[in-house]
């Protein structure tokens, strides 16, 4: 069997890039820009004020003083935002100005309302100031020529209000995967249907389709496929036609009614391997038909989720072009001893938390793989590898967090 380091490097390098699309600029958030972007013009484009004041000349308030202010007559015509003058300021007086307005020729700084004391149509100004006061400069955030966003880059909100200041209402960004997801078995009913005995409720489908939207892809949840060849083939040719990736749950390992290894082989992909030495997600298969890509998980629920985890979700982002494709993984204290049988590795769903300076990882509960649970408890998955039996309180493992760190943790040790 695989190790999971080569299971997943396997699977990395069949990862190749989506095509870019032109989309509208709201529509692109946390997509992966497909172009440099260079603005065509100074942000801002002219010098404005600051703040809510007095437009002034600098060289007017030398020598102010609180015994000895200086006083500047304001001029009838005041500046809102978005308006403009034709008069330039002479020695002597000032214009009152809002915030964002142009600064009118002869200005060179801007005194807010707060700092000066009105008398009549007069200001009184008990102190100097420096030129460029209070203004923002022509060009102090963006120059027209630079480039303001690199090909690349996830699309953030702040992106998002940068491109729209330079205008653009559309961007190139590379496309969302299309991941489809079959569940296989006789006894699966939908969420809906009433339970008889025998049968369970289809959560596979369900998890992971909240798993690939959570990626940032677009899921087709195909359904329930009952454990039949013809109609487990139907719906692997029509995913592999509409979809990038196909998920299929259930149907990979030996049993008499595991048919989708046999018939997605039988479809023309080609296996690049099946089985991978760890504990959950040993029936792991993986292949490659043309472009598209198909992954075998396992039947169990906490399987399907970590496999997803762990080799699925990391595959989608660098399809679609994002820089950092793993969870964050941090180290941490094992909060209780831990057994394991040595052939495998063993990835524990644990609840990470911090105590004192010690971030710590304790058991979610029973780790079987039909335990989701357990998944549901988990904030982290601990790999534990095969090097010896018992791994005592207080060892350091490596954690893959899938949710953020727990800061008031229950069931951990004194720091």
């Amino acid at each position: 069997m695989l190790s999971p380091e080569r299971a997943l490097q396997i699977v990395l390098d069949q990862a190749y890039l989506l095509e870019p699309v032109e989309l509208r600029l709201l529509d692109s958030r946390g997509m992966t820009l497909a172009e440099e972007i260079v603005s065509d013009m100074d942000i801002p484009p002219f010098d404005n004020s600051a703040m809510d004041g007095f437009a002034i000349r600098s060289l007017d308030t030398l020598g102010a003083s609180l015994h000895n202010p200086v006083r500047l007559k304001v001029l009838e015509e005041d500046l809102p935002a978005g308006h403009t003058t034709q008069k330039s300021l002479m020695p002597g007086y000032a214009f009152q100005i809002m915030t964002g307005a142009p600064i009118p020729a002869g200005a060179d700084a801007v005194i807010p309302v707060e700092d000066v004391e009105m008398r009549n149509e007069e200001i009184w100004i008990s102190r100097p100031y420096k030129t460029h006061t209070n203004i923002r400069d022509r060009g102090e955030e963006v120059w027209a020529g630079e480039v303001v966003l690199t090909q690349g880059k996830t699309i953030y909100p702040a992106d998002i209000g940068l491109l729209a200041s330079l205008g653009r209402s559309k961007v190139a960004v590379i496309r969302k995967a299309k991941v489809a997801v079959i569940a296989t078995g006789d006894e699966l009913i939908d969420i809906e249907e009433n339970l008889q005995p025998g049968l369970i409720r289809d959560s596979n489908s369900y998890s992971l389709t909240a798993q690939i939207a959570e990626a940032g892809a677009i899921p087709q949840r195909v359904g329930i496929v009952a454990d039949q060849r013809e109609l487990v083939r139907q719906a692997l040719e029509r995913s592999l036609m509409e979809c990038d990736i196909v998920l299929t749950s259930g149907g990979v390992s030996v049993g008499k009614y595991d048919l989708v290894k046999g018939v997605v082989e039988e479809l023309g992909a080609e296996l690049k391997f099946w089985k991978v030495s760890q504990k959950p997600g040993k029936p792991l298969a993986f292949w490659t038909y043309g472009q598209k890509l198909v992954f075998g998980l396992p039947g169990n629920p906490v399987a399907v989720m970590f496999c997803f985890e762990r080799y699925v979700r990391p595959l989608i982002l660098k399809m679609m072009g994002r820089g950092e494709i793993f969870r964050p993984t941090v180290k941490a204290a094992l909060a209780h001893d831990v057994k394991i049988k040595t052939e495998r590795t063993q990835f524990m769903r644990v609840m990470v938390g911090r105590k004192g300076e010690v971030l710590w990882a304790s058991s979610t509960g029973a780790q079987g793989s039909g335990i989701l649970r357990s998944m549901s408890l988990a904030n982290g998955i601990a790999t534990i590898p095969p090097q010896k039996e018992i791994w005592k309180q207080g060892e350091l493992v490596e954690v893959m967090l899938i949710r953020e760190i727990e800061e008031r943790p229950e069931r951990l040790p004194s720091a």
